[in-house]
């Protein structure tokens, strides 16, 4: 009888703690919602350093980052299995990055979808609020920060299970975040503002916002990084001294989170280089480089390609390669260029800036690749390094970009000395592999270098096509030597 007894307490204790656990579960997320929801409610731009005023970033991000973290060291701190799985759920769902959480206003909106709408990324707070209490959910709660586990404990004695999903309902939409600007950025009516000329006020605030909104996409991609990295720590001490299948099988949804979080940060790496792309086509030219009358800075350097003369002597070439011409007819425009301005006032990260700079390269490199396989131009070798020239003084403008001011001795001040502008030169590996053709004493040379050219596959490198057509371009290649080295490639 004692046994049977000991038994039955035990399994009545099991039980009590099962159910104080889904108990808790549920207390937690519902706390860590209301708390996201008010941080929606109140995001505006935020500082990212003091002593850069204009380096900003949406507070949604920071504030979801923490109270994730809280409540992930909250619910490991119960010794809870089943507390850590439901509260890693949670902050999946939060950074998660599913397109179809942005079709309807019913569906759960977490930071990818405020940052998609722009919330936070304006200088006013996104909605009015009143002093006494913060619309989540439809419930009024106190706004005291103390009092809200209180609240939402009171809050699920009274509802019982009416909001047993967390509360991430409609009140996104009541709260008025569809004011924020719409999905794809400033793209289409930045272009629009740009046209009208009396509306440049509203397309600075335009910008102003990308910009913001550019910087938090990159914080939620180191922010995910961070969470993935604190699940596998979580995982790390639940497999440490256990090597039984249980404890893999106890640690899965520890690593499901840890897999999705580390999902989500690639997510956002390519969000910001879609958003990159987007912002460098409206202020720079888009892909209608070679339908336009070049007002843009990309636009004014196809015009220059195409007018440009490289069938040249000796004397024409050094008139050519002045370097005060160039500065004036290549460089100044691209400095000069609105998103080199809004880079020069310090308004975004670093990272930011060369995602911005390997585009403005890449996209660089196809106006000047478009021009010499589309034309009818000549080379010879004085021309090919004229040509040479002006796409070194390209790369230094946009690694100069990257570096700032620092550049000159080789060296970057803070957060840029982490930067590599590698990556920038890579993207004019295929000019760079067009000029080194230009500059060839005899076609049978190039079969002497150790490029790739097997069909293309590397998208950094030219095809046979390719090359046979800039080869071409030499005024003194003959056809047949032309055609016998591309035999051979």
């Amino acid at each position: 009888d004692g046994a049977a007894n000991g038994n039955n307490a035990n399994s009545e204790l099991q039980n009590l703690l099962t159910e104080q656990s889904l108990h808790y579960s549920t207390l937690e997320t519902r706390l860590a919602t209301l708390q996201f929801n008010q941080a929606l409610s109140l995001a505006t731009p935020q500082l990212i350093e003091l002593g850069r005023p204009s380096l900003k970033v949406p507070s949604i991000v920071e504030d979801a980052h923490y109270v994730c973290v809280r409540a992930i060291e909250r619910a490991a701190g119960t010794r809870s299995e089943r507390a850590v799985w439901t509260v890693g759920h949670w902050v999946t769902e939060v950074w998660g990055v599913d397109p179809g959480s942005g079709m309807t206003r019913e569906s759960v909106k977490g930071v990818y979808q405020a940052l998609i709408e722009g919330v936070g990324c304006t200088g006013e707070p996104a909605v009015e609020q009143d002093n006494n209490q913060h619309n989540i959910g439809g419930q009024g709660v106190p706004s005291k920060p103390e009092n809200a586990f209180a609240a939402a404990l009171l809050e699920a004695v009274d509802d019982g299970d009416d909001h047993h999903g967390g509360g991430n309902d409609g009140s996104y939409q009541r709260n008025g975040m569809s004011s924020a600007p719409p999905s794809g950025g400033i793209s289409s009516a930045l272009w629009q503002t740009i046209g009208g000329g009396d509306k440049g006020q509203s397309l600075q605030t335009r910008i102003d916002a990308e910009m913001c909104c550019l910087n938090g996409i990159l914080a939620s991609e180191n922010s995910c990084k961070a969470l993935s990295s604190l699940f596998a720590d979580l995982v790390d001490e639940h497999l440490e001294g256990e090597a039984d299948t249980s404890a893999a099988k106890k640690t899965s949804m520890l690593t499901f989170a840890r897999d999705e979080l580390a999902s989500h940060a690639r997510s956002y790496h390519n969000l910001l280089k879609e958003r990159v792309r987007s912002l460098v086509s409206d202020l720079c030219g888009s892909d209608d480089l070679f339908d336009c009358d070049g007002k843009l800075c990309l636009q004014k350097l196809r015009l220059f390609v195409e007018s440009e003369v490289y069938n040249l002597n000796a004397s024409s070439f050094r008139t050519m390669e002045d370097e005060e011409r160039l500065e004036a007819e290549i460089i100044s425009p691209i400095r000069q260029s609105q998103i080199f301005e809004e880079v020069g006032r310090d308004k975004c990260d670093a990272a930011v800036v060369l995602q911005i700079a390997e585009e403005m390269s890449w996209k660089s490199t196809e106006i000047i690749l478009s021009v010499l396989l589309k034309s009818n131009k000549e080379f010879n070798d004085w021309g090919a390094m004229l040509l040479s020239k002006q796409v070194r003084l390209l790369q230094n403008t946009y690694c100069g970009l990257v570096l700032g001011p620092g550049d000159a001795d080789g060296t970057a001040n803070g957060a840029l000395s982490s930067i590599n502008t590698s990556t920038i030169l890579s993207q004019f590996s295929r000019v760079n592999q067009a000029v080194s053709i230009l500059q060839l004493e005899k076609p049978s040379d190039w079969l002497a270098f150790a490029y790739r050219v097997d069909g293309g596959d590397d998208a950094n490198s030219l095809n046979a096509d390719e090359i046979k057509q800039v080869m071409s371009l030499r005024v003194d290649f003959s056809e047949e030597a032309i055609a016998k080295v591309c035999k051979s490639v």
